[in-house]
Order: structure tokens, then sequence, then C-alpha cells
């Protein structure tokens, strides 16, 4: 199969049009539309819906994308395992994972590597929200995932830390004199949440604690919720990981009873045969395992 065609149809995939792909292959929209319509007369089928406004997957293109994308990137890793053979290790990584791992592990792990790797670049993507993750995992979009474990990953999954669980209250708060923060507590103070008022971290001790909180106010990024609890205007509990990107007036109380989130890394299954991704996977747990000894 020509890789060109499938380069076309993908990049068109991502962009929604045949004429920014165009702009982002260096091609004529014409050269794309052309290409994507030989690639669909290859295959016998409709990939896309064509209006004023753009293309839109058909139900057979959304079915074959991921094995188109999937089909590229093993055209892309003969090349990474040519270089690899002949001594220079090359590639792209792409990594979806949540803004406090980003800010605290990633940039050190990352400037370190590329030091031994100068031929590898990275894409990052700190959405934060967990579903995005997934989804870009499943979807082929990222290669990596840094967050937390659930039952719902595909892929492997490494476990690099048991990160506590922290509430964030003012230093003008009552509980600000305790020593810890009583989890049904949760149920009469008034709480501040995130992601789009799901955290589906909380959300699983809530619920094995069969605690219904009083959701007071929900934000988009963790920062706000953390600004917010720090005016008083109520409890943000999150990993304390989160707590080491902000630098608000306000007092940590670890949770009573102790709870734990796992942090970690996810391969995508597409992502497997990448000698970069597996050059980065090997060398973040070497350095990582290093730092808790």
């Amino acid at each position: 199969m020509d890789t060109a065609r499938c380069k076309a149809f993908v990049a068109s995939v991502k962009t929604g049009s045949f004429s920014r792909a165009a702009e982002q292959l260096n091609y004529t929209t014409s050269g794309v539309s052309q290409l994507v319509n030989a690639l669909e007369e290859d295959l016998k089928l409709s990939l896309f819906q064509r209006s004023r406004k753009g293309v839109t997957l058909t139900t057979d293109g959304e079915r074959m994308y991921p094995v188109i994308l999937n089909f590229l990137r093993q055209e892309e890793r003969i090349y990474q395992m040519a270089d690899e053979i002949s001594g220079l290790l090359v590639g792209n990584i792409s990594i979806a994972a949540y803004p406090s791992i980003c800010a605290s592990w990633l940039p050190d792990m990352i400037s370190r590597f590329q030091e031994q790797h100068p031929g590898v670049s990275f894409k990052i993507n700190d959405d934060g929200v967990r579903r995005h993750i997934i989804e870009e995992l499943q979807n082929g979009y990222a290669d990596m995932g840094f967050l937390s474990n659930r039952h719902d990953l595909i892929g492997e999954w490494i476990e690099l830390e048991k990160n506590p669980m922290v509430a964030l209250v003012s230093l003008d708060s009552p509980y600000a004199q305790l020593d810890s923060f009583p989890l049904n507590e949760c149920e009469t103070a008034t709480m501040i949440e995130c992601s789009h008022g799901k955290n589906p971290d909380l959300s699983y001790i809530f619920a094995g604690h069969h605690i219904v909180p009083n959701i007071v106010y929900t934000t988009l990024t963790s920062s706000t919720a953390a600004a917010m609890a720090s005016r008083n205007m109520g409890v943000f509990i999150t990993n304390e990981l989160s707590t080491h990107m902000w630098d608000f007036p306000a007092k940590l109380l670890p949770l009573d009873p102790p709870q734990y989130v796992e942090l970690g890394m996810v391969v995508s299954p597409m992502s497997y045969g990448s000698p970069a991704v597996k050059a980065f996977v090997r060398f973040f747990r070497k350095e990582f395992k290093k730092r808790l000894e």
C-alpha cells in the first residue's frame, strides 16, 4: 500500500479538511484529494463524507483509521529499527499525562534522555483529563500515558509510585488546626472538585467508603481549585504530587484514613515495537527507581 495515500488520509482526519492537510504535508489541496480518492479506490470503501465545511469519517472510515494509523507507525518503526541497528536512535514519542506528572517528572527525565538520544523528539499533551488520556492511547494518538491505575487501561501498566491523597485547606479554615482531614467530613464540608467536576481517583475513594461528597464548586483545572481552597472557599482533595505545581498560602492535610493513588505509565499496544519508546521506558524505569533508593 502507498504510504503517501495513508498519510494524506490520516492528516485529513486530524485536520478535518483536505486543504489543511495539504498545508501540513506541503502538498496541494488537489494532490491530497487525489491521494485519498486513490486510497478509497484501493480499499473499495468510502472513507470520508465531504462537504463545504470539510471532511468527516464515514463508519467505514472510523473502522479503518486505527488500522491505517498503525500501518504508518509500523513504517516509522522500520526506519527506527534500521537507525538503531546503525547505532543511531531516532523517532517521535507522543505522551499524554496528568499535568502534575508533566510538571514534576517529565522535564528532567526527557532532558536527560535526550542528552543520550538527541534524535528522539517528544510531543506532550498535558490536557490532564483521564478519559482523554485513555482515548489517545486507544486511538493511537499517544504512545505512552502517565496517569493513575484503574481496570480500564489497555496496554502494559508500569507502577511508579503510590502517591498520598491530601486535603488542601486555607490557613484560616477551622480544619487547618487539625493534623489530618477526616474523610467523612467530605459529606458536610464545602468541597471543591476539578476535572469537569468528576475526578475518577477521588470518586473511586468516595465510593469505597460510601461517601456522598458535598460538592459545591467544580472547576476545569486543579490550579483554580487550589486557589479557591486557599481563599477559604472550601476543601480541595488531590494527590500530593499535584501540590508541587502551586505556591498558594494553604495547609496540606493527610486524609484520615490515609488514601493513596497508584501513579505510573502505560504503553499503547500500537507502540510496543517502537525502539524509541522501548528505550525511553527502560530509561524512565531505571532512573525513577534511583530516585526512590
